[in-house]
């Protein structure tokens, strides 16, 4: 029997895979969105919208993951507040909607990001980081720790609240790996800083895994889940796997001097990594398909090669 879901997020890299792959198995869903009618074009017989209060009855599982790109601009303090508004003003909003028009959820999960835990821990970044890992200082730091607790009263509105701290999620088509592909194919790829930074990533494949399990009870878990893959890696490590997996050489550092001129304080998410490790999702039995960099990358760049070859 299919659910009704609620997506905010749902146009996005992550959403739109998790609203494909619902519509196949007849899920009854609605995505909360600044461009509903193009959600309505792009998927015929969903229901869009740009405003909770145009959402009608009770629904079944939650999936809170609107919030612009982190990495999309520099860290001006407007593009901060916009930043904060489409994350934590959101979940509030989704708060007082919940509230008002009675809902009782069987699960919500709501996003957030390991960018909770701030910046390098150790010397050279080397300290694992899990659920019960402190909360960092830096901007991003302080928007995942609101943003988390603009969610908590979403507790008394369902039977489960899952917070999803989620790594850099690797795809084919979207994310970090969008702006990576050209530049690495052009052999004009390169470590950035010294490299030592880690880099806790997640296929996007394991991430909708994961977060099917999740709704559906077969990972019935509530509370702080790391959805990362439990190998980080290294920033040096990555450029080579990502080199290798397209045949090319990484030639082109980026010092940490330039990085620094380049994004500002936005820096901090290149040059401070976390070595994170998936605890919960562990202990909760996950399976990942993709354990190690080598053989995720290597299997988006075949689907990025068969997608350009389809097209």
């Amino acid at each position: 029997m299919g659910k009704r879901i609620l997506i905010t997020g749902g146009s996005g890299f992550i959403g739109s895979r998790l609203v494909s792959a619902w519509r196949l198995v007849g899920h009854d869903i609605s995505v909360l969105t600044r461009q509903p009618g193009k959600v309505r074009q792009r998927w015929p017989g969903i229901t869009a919208v740009d405003d909770f209060n145009e959402l009608e009855g009770r629904f079944d599982w939650v999936v809170n993951l609107a919030g612009e790109g982190i990495a999309d601009q520099r860290w001006s303090e407007e593009r901060k507040a916009i930043l904060r508004a489409s994350r934590i003003a959101l979940t509030e909003d989704l708060v007082a909607w919940a509230k008002r028009t009675h809902q009782h959820f069987e699960v919500v999960v709501s996003g957030s990001a390991i960018g909770y835990y701030g910046g390098k821990h150790g010397k050279a970044g080397e300290v694992w980081l899990d659920e019960q890992s402190d909360n960092g200082r830096d901007f991003a730091a302080r928007l995942c720790r609101d943003w988390e607790l603009a969610a908590q009263p979403l507790t008394a509105y369902c039977k489960r609240l899952v917070i999803a701290r989620t790594g850099v999620v690797l795809g084919a088509e979207g994310g970090m790996m969008k702006r990576l592909w050209l530049p690495f194919r052009m052999g004009m790829g390169g470590q950035i800083g010294d490299g030592s930074q880690y880099l806790a990533w997640i296929h996007i494949d394991d991430y909708c895994r994961a977060i099917h399990g999740l709704l559906d009870g077969q990972l019935p878990l509530s509370g702080v889940v790391n959805m990362t893959a439990p190998e980080p890696v290294t920033n040096t490590d990555f450029t080579h796997s990502l080199a290798a997996a397209l045949g090319r050489l990484a030639l082109l550092p980026m010092p940490t001097p330039m990085v620094k001129l380049l994004f500002g304080e936005m820096s901090t998410l290149l040059l401070d990594g976390q070595r994170v490790a998936p605890v919960v999702l562990k202990q909760a039995g996950f399976e990942w398909q993709f354990r190690q960099i080598d053989s995720a990358l290597g299997n988006l760049a075949l689907e990025r090669q068969h997608e350009a070859h389809a097209a």
